[in-house]
């Protein structure tokens, strides 16, 4: 088969593909694009399932937890305790890492030595008290609080390219303060929410939601220590953002996408797309050495 028939093949079978994916896209999806749009195309055009991480399903079991806790305060003014709390933190997770082992033998595939060596050297139990002492420093330092408003509130919200951009809000109080939430393990700064496009994206639907700009932005940070927890939160009263800019990145991610343009462009270091760290180090090589034609023909078929 000629290369020229390959790439007909592969554009006759591709069209109709990115036509049925262009009508929203999410953060985390533009996210994945900006860090590697490579990872992009693995996930989100050939819709390869990567393999799963155990501090990925640690970090959902909290972020569960937190949404559950505030959905109930939310219709009663209490929420839970945090006992209870712990409680359910413990059975998502227990519930998380069974989809774990299901995901780790349906991907396995991909998965390098490196990448399961650095899987089997995360201690659960570490996790399991590490994700108590959080809930714990939060009850204590923040929930007090915090009188949510929306939680988890879904949103679509069209763009200048024809593309809906959707999502969920974490949370917003009643004073009209958006919280954004993150677990971490090293120290943020205030850099980072000054430069965080998904605070924007908050904002704008917030307004899309509430007919009206927020009161202020908050990303209340976890941060995780061998020992101990400690709440840090960064806050911008009046944000300031524009929405065209906004617009604009979205258009030209999406118009790069509609015009193939994947490239891994990572220095040798970096771990984003190592083999201890990328569930898709295979799929990076496989793609190298098949060439972008044959390896979109070779997968799109499947």
């Amino acid at each position: 088969m000629t290369f020229v028939l390959i790439v007909k093949q592969y554009r006759t079978l591709l069209n109709p593909l990115q036509s049925s994916m262009a009508k929203h896209v999410s953060f985390t999806q533009l996210m994945t694009y900006v860090r590697c749009p490579e990872h992009y195309l693995f996930r989100y055009v050939l819709g390869i399932k990567r393999p799963p991480g155990k501090a990925q399903k640690h970090g959902f079991a909290l972020h569960e937890t937190f949404a559950y806790h505030f959905d109930q305060k939310k219709k009663d003014s209490r929420g839970l305790k945090a006992r209870d709390a712990k409680e359910f933190f413990v059975e998502v997770f227990k519930s998380a890492l069974e989809e774990y082992e299901v995901e780790m033998q349906e991907t396995k595939r991909l998965i390098t030595r490196e990448f399961l060596s650095k899987e089997k050297g995360i201690d659960v139990n570490q996790l399991v008290a590490t994700g108590l002492r959080g809930i714990d420093v939060y009850f204590r330092d923040m929930n007090p609080k915090i009188s949510p408003d929306l939680v988890e509130e879904p949103f679509s919200i069209p763009t200048m390219s024809n593309v809906d951009l959707v999502g969920r809000i974490d949370m917003t109080d009643k004073k009209g303060v958006i919280h954004e939430l993150k677990t971490t393990r090293r120290m943020p700064n205030a850099q980072d929410i000054q430069l965080d496009q998904q605070l924007a994206i908050y904002q704008l639907a917030y307004q899309a939601l509430k007919g009206k700009l927020s009161k202020g932005i908050t990303k209340d940070y976890i941060v995780f220590s061998k020992r101990d927890a400690k709440i840090v939160q960064f806050r911008v009263d009046k944000p300031f953002f524009d929405k065209n800019v906004v617009f604009r990145n979205i258009a030209t991610i999406m118009e790069a996408v509609r015009n193939n343009i994947f490239y891994c462009i990572h220095p040798a270091e970096s771990w984003v797309c190592s083999k201890e760290w990328c569930g898709f180090y295979r799929l990076h090589k496989e793609l190298r050495d098949r060439g972008f034609a044959k390896f979109m023909l070779h997968y799109i078929r499947k």
